[in-house]
């Protein structure tokens, strides 16, 4: 059975089974009276619980669309009901090929559905975010600019955009041109262009293990090996590096090196250096995806690994939308030559350039005098809440590895040993949490006993109770092993 799971979509893996062979069903690709695998077959091939398959097929009975004989299986039903189905217009769409990864894919179509408590998304509470202040320099970019609402941007970006991120980046100890910088509709468009221009079937990608999910889909939708390298206190295993450089040839370093996502580490300068270094002798570009460096708790982290590029090696990601405004989706990519030439080229062709009042926004976000203000505030009202997360996790559960965070707003969560992430999210779920899975953030199978919380995206009182919930569910599986295998999990 081809049965692509998503062990970190907010649909629980029980009821992606069960769509998919109602899909099946529904296309006639499953044909009245054909036999489902076993329940253990089915468990066995897919890697699941039985009582996940159970649960699978005693919906699909309920529904109408299987029978079962005892002794002898379970069978597509000769007359099945269907539920909320129309053949002539949506189940023949089953058979039509496609090409699109689904790690992210299907958690993004599926609706969120009873889901309350949101741990797994990265992203910052609108209440912790100065909005009137968004709000009143929109105001006054629509009332200087209003001719800027029946104008397109050019396809490499908004002159004025592109000064203001200029000098922006001068506080980063990075000095660049405006001429060098393309705007992009957010960080992960500017990941897919720079993986749709240079990179094709069988090229070699390296990527920190763990890293954040979105890229992996996007390189391996350009059919790239990729090939994961660990990811050590402070950052990426460098002499792993160097060893996998000599066995492959990379063509193309991927890496969030300021509070990774998801383990929040931070790579050394003395790392930074290397990974120059390393790509000018093997030949390889880095991209440098920095989505978050703003968001400090202690002292301010080094400079951006292009701040000591000097052959044209890194191309430099930087995206405004986790700490300014989400509703502004809107990032710059930093290169220079040819490099950028084929970028812009890519982008005219992806959509010509980017919405021209959301830049004129950041432009004016980045030049007002309040900026520092308003990040030093957020600063520490995320700082306040990860100290929060942390004493709530120690407090309710002894039986988590974790490390405290010095920035981002993700927490990187080891688990029990006998406590697998996708099945403890299934029984969160019914808990109306939900969390992202670790082995999202790997791009080839590893143990699952890991999972990323976000701190900043619900309101204090809303994590106080997801956090409660959350180790609630890890201490009750973790007790249930000593009395039931793996497979047989009780009910909640």
């Amino acid at each position: 059975m081809n049965i692509h799971l998503k062990r970190h979509s907010n649909l629980p893996v029980h009821e992606q089974i069960c769509q998919y062979f109602i899909d099946r069903i529904s296309s006639k690709i499953m044909k009245d009276g054909e036999r489902l695998p076993s329940v253990r077959q089915l468990s066995k091939e897919l890697g699941v619980s039985l009582v996940t398959v159970q649960k699978a097929y005693q919906q699909l009975q309920q529904r109408g669309y299987v029978e079962s004989f005892q002794g002898k299986g379970i069978f597509v039903k000769s007359t099945h009901l269907k539920e909320d189905i129309d053949d002539t217009h949506t189940n023949w769409h089953m058979v039509i090929p496609d090409y699109v990864p689904r790690a992210q894919s299907l958690s993004i179509s599926q609706p969120l559905r009873n889901i309350r408590y949101h741990l797994g998304t990265a992203c910052i509470n609108g209440n912790l975010l100065h909005t009137e202040w968004i709000k009143k320099v929109t105001m006054q970019v629509i009332e200087q600019h209003p001719q800027l609402l029946g104008q397109y941007s050019s396809a490499n970006g908004d002159m004025e955009f592109r000064k203001a991120v200029s000098d922006y980046l001068r506080t980063k100890q990075l000095s660049v041109a405006p001429e060098h910088i393309l705007a992009v509709s957010g960080a992960q468009q500017g990941i897919e262009l720079v993986a749709k221009t240079f990179i094709g079937p069988n090229d070699v990608v390296f990527m920190e293990a763990p890293t954040y999910p979105g890229s992996i889909d996007i390189f391996k939708s350009r059919g790239a090996q990729i090939i994961p390298i660990p990811v050590e206190h402070d950052g990426i295993d460098t002499k792993m590096l160097v060893k996998l450089c000599d066995q492959y040839h990379p063509k193309l370093l991927y890496i969030n090196p300021t509070f990774q996502n998801p383990t929040g580490t931070t790579l050394s300068v003395k790392k930074r250096k290397e990974l120059v270094d390393i790509a000018e002798s093997y030949h390889f570009l880095i991209l440098e995806d920095d989505p978050w460096s703003e968001l400090y708790f202690k002292e301010k982290p080094p400079a951006p690994i292009k701040s000591f590029d000097t052959s044209g090696h890194v191309i430099y990601l930087k995206g405004f939308s986790k700490f300014l405004s989400p509703a502004c989706r809107i990032g710059a990519l930093v290169t220079e030559g040819p490099l950028l030439e084929k970028l812009i080229a890519a982008k005219s062709i992806s959509d010509l350039g980017s919405p021209l009042l959301t830049q004129k926004i950041i432009a004016g976000l980045l030049q007002s005098k309040e900026l520092n203000n308003v990040l030093q505030n957020l600063r520490t009202d995320l700082k306040n809440r990860g100290k929060q997360c942390i004493q709530l996790l120690h407090q309710h559960s002894s039986q988590l590895t974790f490390r405290a965070p010095n920035g981002g707003n993700t927490i990187w969560v080891k688990l029990p040993q006998h406590v697998h992430a996708d099945l403890l999210l299934e029984y969160c779920h019914m808990k109306q949490l939900s969390f992202l899975p670790g082995s999202a953030c790997f791009p080839t199978h590893v143990p699952n006993q890991y999972i990323r919380i976000s701190y900043a995206g619900l309101p204090q009182e809303e994590l106080k109770q997801a956090i409660e919930i959350l180790c609630e569910m890890v201490n009750t599986l973790s007790s249930a092993h000593k009395y039931y295998p793996i497979e047989s999990y009780p009910s909640f």
